[in-house]
């Protein structure tokens, strides 16, 4: 998906994954809500990191704001019960909560897996 995302909106990248809201309060209060929040998450070629909501109702893509994420402002999170599991959690702005980097990602030989792209978040260049 995040691939077809991605050609639809004509964005240079070099990896990028969907990051699947999974914040444990939400869930427990509306779980219907959970993936209304699910986000993706591109890098792009200046290493910058950038974000928007994934609408999959809306049709006309194009229309999708990107917010760039400052790596200071993300933070990784375990959980006792899937620590094998890479969550990380934005602190603040619009796009603030907890979430998971899923299967549903480029790889290449730079993001070859869930935790290289981890890696990249938590990096402070």
């Amino acid at each position: 998906m995040i691939k077809k995302f991605i050609s639809q909106q004509k964005v240079e990248c070099i990896g990028g994954f969907t990051a699947v809201y999974a914040d444990p309060i939400m869930a427990h209060i509306n779980p219907s809500v959970i993936h209304k929040k699910d986000i993706f998450i591109i890098i792009k070629r200046d290493k910058t990191i950038w974000a928007t909501n994934v609408n999959q109702e809306d049709k006309d893509q194009q229309s999708n704001k990107w917010v760039e994420i400052i790596r200071d402002n993300v933070k990784r999170k375990t959980s006792p019960i899937m620590p094998k599991t890479h969550y990380f959690e934005i602190k603040k702005g619009d796009l603030f909560g907890t979430y998971v980097i899923s299967n549903d990602l480029i790889s290449n030989e730079t993001f070859c897996d869930s935790n290289s792209y981890l890696s990249v978040l938590l990096n402070k260049e």
